[in-house]
């Protein structure tokens, strides 16, 4: 990469690992079928761009602004989404994901009420103080993924399996939850079933 503006690019099978990047700007790029791994962003900016099966693990951000993201079929693997917020929160990191498979993640204190999960694997994720109000996780492997002091009003868990969500630290009102997984809601009111 030699330059550090690129707008309305398309970038291929790029393959980086433990490397470090400062300064880079991209708007409305497209990135297929590349892979980022145990590298650093330093004062980058992301803006409406579009990720289409890559592969992100152990990433470091610092002073790192993504807005308006879109992931399609991409693994991601130990990404804490809350360094990636963009300056002024007039927006989130990412708008839209599809069939996705995230490990490890962090969403902190992000505004995602209404967006949708529905078709991805979130495993060993936490969303912390996040509002998912109106959010769809219909269908997610949810494994040991946990919700603390969220707002879930709303939200869809039909069909979802794995989650972790201490009904007395979340707002929870409205969600719609399916049988037999909604059994693991009541663990922390204490209440056994025979």
């Amino acid at each position: 990469m030699n330059s550090n503006y690129y707008e309305g690019q398309s970038f291929q099978g790029l393959r980086f690992q433990e490397e470090t990047f400062t300064g880079l700007q991209f708007v409305d790029c497209t990135f297929t079928d590349c892979s980022l791994d145990s590298c650093t962003l330093r004062h980058c900016d992301f803006s409406g761009c579009v990720f289409l099966r890559c592969r992100v693990s152990a990433l470091k951000a610092e002073t790192v602004q993504m807005k308006f993201g879109e992931f399609k079929e991409c693994v991601l693997t130990g990404v804490n989404w809350s360094l990636l917020q963009p300056a002024g929160r007039f927006s989130e990191p990412i708008s839209r994901m599809e069939r996705c498979r995230l490990k490890y993640n962090s969403f902190s204190n992000l505004n995602l009420a209404r967006f949708d999960f529905s078709g991805s694997e979130l495993m060993e994720t936490i969303f912390a103080e996040c509002k998912l109000s109106e959010s769809s996780f219909q269908g997610c492997g949810l494994q040991n993924t946990e919700f603390f002091k969220c707002d879930l009003r709303k939200a869809d868990f039909r069909e979802a399996v794995g989650y972790r969500i201490d009904v007395l630290n979340n707002e929870v009102k409205n969600a719609r939850f399916s049988l037999p997984e909604a059994m693991r809601l009541l663990g922390p009111l204490g209440i056994q079933l025979e």
